[in-house]
């Protein structure tokens, strides 16, 4: 039945081969919401997969510690491998390196493992290796360098070292990979709130893996814009390259 229902809304679509938009099941997030959504143009190809957040999820959020987490399903109707959930994470006073990244800001993590391994993931114990565990290094993206050590409940973190916030400039948008059991397990654009509230729009280019354990679509761009119609904030991969 799930089939048929894709194949009829690309049937519709295909009929002038514009893109369209199918959303997945909103979230509570601050006095807003939050949700999935994934691109499809009318011959079925990936255009793009992101998070929207309404206006109004940027206010009431929790302003003091512990991290929030919201974790949003993607839109039923779909399958976009290697893609399995996504968990956004607000910190009201940033995280670890505090210089760096001691601001108000959101994680928005796009996981390739199931939300039960994520949510298990402890990187301590007998935990430890398998959290830390070497990746082939075909599978590090160009460029990226390893964390010291893995966070609870999402895995090794791996930055680029070429990002401004490593040069003197403030921190308001980056992208990093995760990495848990010898595998890239998820991406990660990171963006402040007052990025956001900037209404600044935003693209940048990222590196992808010469080779992924986890096949799929892997996103050589991301973008962060708000649409004044929609009211809502997106954050986006896009110009998707399929790993096989």
């Amino acid at each position: 039945m799930k089939e048929f229902v894709i194949f009829c809304c690309l049937l519709f679509a295909g009929l002038n081969a514009q893109a369209f938009k199918i959303y997945g099941n909103a979230v509570q997030i601050g006095n807003g919401a939050g949700r999935t959504f994934v691109d499809i143009d009318g011959n079925g190809k990936l255009i793009s997969l992101g998070v929207a957040l309404s206006n109004k999820a940027l206010e009431g959020l929790p302003p003091h510690m512990p991290m929030s987490n919201f974790t949003l399903s993607l839109p039923s109707l779909v399958n976009v491998p290697p893609y399995n959930h996504i968990v956004i994470n607000w910190n009201p006073h940033g995280h670890e390196p505090d210089p760096i990244y001691g601001l108000p800001h959101f994680d928005v993590h796009f996981y390739f493992i199931s939300r039960e391994v994520q949510e298990a993931i402890t990187c301590a114990g007998a935990d430890h290796a398998v959290c830390m565990a070497a990746l082939d290094p075909k599978e590090i993206p160009p460029f990226y360098a390893p964390t010291p050590d893995g966070v609870p409940m999402m895995g090794w973190h791996w930055i680029d070292p070429r990002s401004p916030e490593f040069h003197g400039k403030t921190f308001t948008a980056t992208y990093i990979y995760g990495a848990y059991n010898g595998n890239i397990s998820f991406l990660e654009p990171m963006v402040t709130r007052d990025f956001l509230l900037s209404k600044k729009p935003f693209q940048k280019n990222v590196p992808v893996p010469e080779v992924v354990a986890n096949k799929g679509y892997y996103p050589q761009t991301y973008s962060i814009e708000h649409d004044s119609s929609k009211k809502a904030y997106f954050i986006t991969l896009k110009n998707f390259v399929k790993k096989n």
